[in-house]
């Protein structure tokens, strides 16, 4: 009898043990799959190219002077990315697949561009650009959407998508060839433009929720079309010269 308590007990001791190493290999496992990656070059003919796939994804990147370019490719969980790049031919480029993306671009002169494409859950954006060729394009697919992209002077330009969920969009331009689209298919819609001066365009087209949006262009050769189609709809559109 005593020698059977006596199994059953150690048997139950080994059990919590085993029990315990497992919790600890698992949770040290856990730990051990979390991508984060940093470069910072500062100067001559930068580039960086970072992919990480999955767990808990995060990236930065910062590159001072000459030859920029930054492609940042992320695919799976706590996404995260952060990019700046200071002057000459910029670029940069953000993707980032599925879970909690944020990502934001930077970039001070010269021939900028910059698109961010983001695809599933927690999305944001946010550009930046001050100086030159300016271009950008954010695509987020699906749901808390947000954007922002701000440009000032020279190419600008500028292209937003987002296709379902909480979306909303702004985008600043300052001078000379703006343009700027924005385009969001479903749910909790609204998008501002404002462009101050030079060859202004600016379309903004919602298709369908709580729709809003607000267009404002300053000075030369303004156009604009907002279509929205249903339920919350209201637009304000002044142009100027």
């Amino acid at each position: 009898m005593i020698i059977c308590i006596n199994n059953q007990l150690n048997i139950f001791i080994m059990k919590k043990v085993i029990l315990s190493i497992s919790a600890m290999l698992v949770g040290s496992l856990a730990f051990a799959q979390g991508n984060v990656s940093m470069v910072n070059q500062v100067g001559t003919a930068n580039a960086g190219l970072v992919m990480q796939v999955g767990m808990q994804n995060d990236s930065d990147v910062l590159q001072l002077g000459v030859a920029n370019l930054a492609i940042i490719d992320q695919d799976g969980r706590f996404n995260e990315s952060d990019t700046n790049q200071g002057g000459f031919l910029n670029l940069a480029d953000v993707e980032q697949d599925g879970r909690r993306n944020d990502a934001y671009i930077g970039q001070l002169g010269f021939a900028n561009a910059a698109f961010i494409d983001q695809n599933g859950r927690r999305n944001d954006a946010v550009t930046g650009q001050l100086g030159e060729f300016n271009y950008s394009q954010t695509t987020q697919l699906g749901r808390d959407n947000s954007s922002t992209t701000l440009q000032f002077i020279v190419g600008n330009s500028s292209n937003v998508m987002q296709i379902g969920d909480g979306n909303s969009s702004d985008v600043l331009q300052v001078g000379f060839f703006n343009d700027a689209n924005v385009y969001q298919l479903g749910d909790d819609n609204s998008a501002l433009t404002v462009q101050f001066g030079a060859d202004n365009t600016s379309y903004i087209n919602q298709y369908g929720t709580s729709n809003a949006a607000w267009t404002f262009q300053t000075g030369n050769d303004h156009m604009s079309t907002v279509n929205q189609w249903g339920l919350g709809n209201l637009s304000i559109v002044m142009q100027s010269n």
